[in-house]
């Protein structure tokens, strides 16, 4: 007995040892890492942020599917374009796509055999609503740059900065007289906001009429931040590979009304209630899956040593990290197809017994799952035949791009050149993006956004009070400007 329980504390000792062992040596600390913004010329940053200012005054709102795009808005966009950047647009090729979206041609030397890229972005913006406007500290159509040098409206970050700052960077270029060797697309799309569907998707279709197949394509959707991943002690560049889809489902149901002084055990509300409860209660499984741990993987050096020694050693405690980040809903949102019970509708009157209810049920899904595994998914876990599932739109996952290619290479390799040394890691959007209408026509998708996000700042996004500072608005021109020349050059 004493023999094997010697036995026993050898083995726990050596993988004691074996753990912490590998925890130094695969996983050393590092100091916190700050983020270095570039800077440029006070004339150069001064007309950079003019520039997006005048481009926020153009009220290129996407309202709905059922609202015509403003023409005077869009075209006065695109004059305004074509006036700004008038080198650019001297050697680029520009074709109007569904009367709004324009996309750019940048032609590279002859005789190169590079396949093209494409960098992505989108000129419209989600309105105002009426009763936040009294919440904004600028009128949110104006362009305001304030005496920091901010510059306030809707639009700023989301997505017109990004836009007007791959024009800037083609714009330099060319006056530098910088010739790419390989062709590079600019698609900027008018309808990102609704789905994309007249403009991005056109863009897309009309490259494969052509046999255009892209190595790599860019869009918004990821970002670097800072202060928003528990435990890291540093910012963080995350560039997504892929996307959720997403579906809506109407659980209905239909019965006999009457008075509800004398109820049956149901009613159509409680049914229909029931369904949506039933399947919001039986979330999809969690799963530590290779990009989240390609991610925690590359943050690890700016973690405490018991975030360290768990990442590690994967091997041992992959359930107890899989528990601890299952309590974070943001980070549990990239481990499953979320499911949230939204809407419900049901009675015209409370002594009524209602004849018809109905729930709505809205599913992120992961690149795991589809829409027709979610919809029977949902038939097996309601098991009842007084429910009516209907599907609501309905929108696949992309697949994951590759960390291995020459695109995400540059994509990193420019993230530390102009922001410093700054670990970079794979990760996932949850959101929609004009990206995924690419991914017939390109090897690689990927978005990311050269821009910091702290707590406060996420939520500007569609929120009131977006804006950007010069800085770093000049630092996105800056990451373009090299992103551009490393990979066409």
């Amino acid at each position: 007995m004493m023999k094997a329980l010697k036995y026993l504390l050898y083995i726990i000792l050596g993988l004691m040892i074996f753990t912490v062992s590998r925890t130094f040596l695969f996983f050393p600390a590092a100091q916190p890492v700050k983020i270095t913004l570039p800077t440029l010329s006070e004339a150069e940053t001064t007309q950079i942020a003019e520039n997006l200012s005048k481009a926020i005054t153009f009220k290129t709102i996407s309202q709905s599917l059922s609202v015509a795009p403003d023409h005077e808005a869009f075209t006065g966009f695109h004059a305004f374009l074509e006036e700004t950047f008038p080198a650019a647009h001297g050697v680029m090729e520009r074709e109007l796509v569904s009367d709004y979206s324009l996309m750019y041609r940048w032609p590279g030397k002859a005789g190169g055999s590079k396949k093209p890229i494409a960098f992505l972005g989108h000129m419209d913006v989600v309105p105002v609503p009426e009763f936040g406007l009294k919440d904004w500290v600028h009128p949110p159509y104006a362009g305001t740059i304030d005496e920091r040098g901010v510059i306030w409206g809707r639009g700023a970050v989301d997505d017109k900065g990004m836009l007007m700052a791959l024009l800037e960077a083609a714009e330099r270029l060319v006056k530098a007289g910088f010739e790419p060797d390989r062709d590079i697309y600019f698609m900027f799309g008018h309808d990102e906001e609704l789905g994309g569907d007249k403009g991005a998707a056109m863009m897309a279709a009309r490259l494969k009429e052509r046999g255009v197949q892209l190595d790599w394509a860019v869009d918004e959707g990821s970002a670097m931040v800072d202060g928003i991943i528990p435990g890291v002690n540093s910012p963080i560049a995350l560039i997504s590979l892929g996307e959720k889809g997403s579906v809506t489902l109407k659980f209905s149901a239909t019965e006999e009304g009457g008075h509800s002084s004398a109820p049956k055990d149901y009613t159509a509300a409680s049914i229909a209630a029931a369904a949506g409860v039933a399947v919001t209660e039986n979330q999809y499984p969690l799963v530590l899956d290779d990009t989240l741990e390609r991610m925690f993987t590359a943050m690890a050096s700016q973690m405490n040593f018991q975030n360290r020694l768990v990442i590690g050693n994967l091997w041992l405690t992959k359930p107890l990290m899989k528990n601890e980040l299952s309590k974070n809903p943001t980070i549990a949102a990239f481990m499953h197809t979320t499911t949230a019970f939204t809407m419900m509708q049901a009675g015209t009157k409370t002594n009524i017994l209602p004849q018809y209810g109905e729930a709505h049920v809205n599913y992120r899904i992961h690149p795991r799952d589809t829409v027709d595994g979610v919809v029977d998914r949902a038939r097996d876990i309601i098991n009842d035949d007084r429910v009516e599932i209907t599907k609501l739109g309905g929108r696949e996952a992309t697949s994951m791009s590759s960390v291995s290619s020459e695109g995400y290479a540059d994509l990193s390799a420019s993230i530390r050149e102009v922001f410093g040394p700054i670990p970079v890691a794979p990760t996932l959007t949850v959101q929609g993006t004009d990206a995924r209408h690419y991914y017939s026509v390109a090897d690689n998708v990927y978005r990311f956004m050269p821009f910091v996000f702290e707590p406060d700042g996420l939520k500007q996004i569609h929120g009131t009070n977006e804006a950007i500072s010069t800085e770093a608005m000049v630092s996105q021109v800056v990451y373009f400007e090299d992103l551009i020349r490393r990979s066409a050059q």
